[in-house]
């Protein structure tokens, strides 16, 4: 039986994508992001050293593309950040040189001015327009039940306790 929607019959929306990419072994090409300047617990902090922001659990690489972790946290101040990197069970913090470079793939990375207020005045994503009559549910009053105030009449069906009807 088709269900019409392409979501395995979820209807509005679909299902989720599966996880594109997702392990799917090291990426075409690596960039730096920037370099380790201590280990803290079993993780490493990194200077980030470009202006892109990384995903959170983004993988990170070293220059060979071996992975060696993932992104946990980013800290520090908006123009002078930090990361630290959970590491991959194989890898040990104190096995990093101080000043060592780690890698990102490019496509993990978001532009830094995504995280900068916008400034007021500014032309920003066209905005919805006003009014029309919004999506689901339609225009009108509320889109469900009744009218304003009172009971009965409409769509909708009227209130009815039970009891009698007169």
């Amino acid at each position: 039986m088709s269900r019409g929607f392409g979501g395995g019959g979820r209807g509005r929306g679909g299902g989720r994508g599966g996880f594109r990419n997702y392990d799917s072994g090291p990426p075409e090409e690596v960039r730096e992001l920037g370099y380790f300047t201590h280990p803290c617990e079993d993780d490493l902090v990194c200077k980030v050293t470009i202006d892109d922001v990384p995903f959170f659990n983004a993988p990170i690489y070293l220059e060979n593309k071996q992975q060696i972790g993932k992104i946990d946290e980013i800290f520090g101040p908006i123009r002078d950040y930090y990361v630290s990197v959970k590491l991959s069970d194989d890898v040990k913090a104190n096995s990093f040189a101080k000043n060592q470079k780690i890698y990102i793939d490019p496509q993990k990375l978001l532009p830094f001015t995504r995280f900068l207020p916008k400034p007021p005045g500014t032309p920003g994503t066209p905005g919805r327009g006003r009014g029309g009559r919004g999506g689901r549910g339609g225009g009108g009053f509320g889109g469900r039940g009744g009218g304003r105030g009172g009971f009965g009449g409409g769509r909708g069906g009227g209130f009815n306790r039970g009891g009698f009807n007169r």
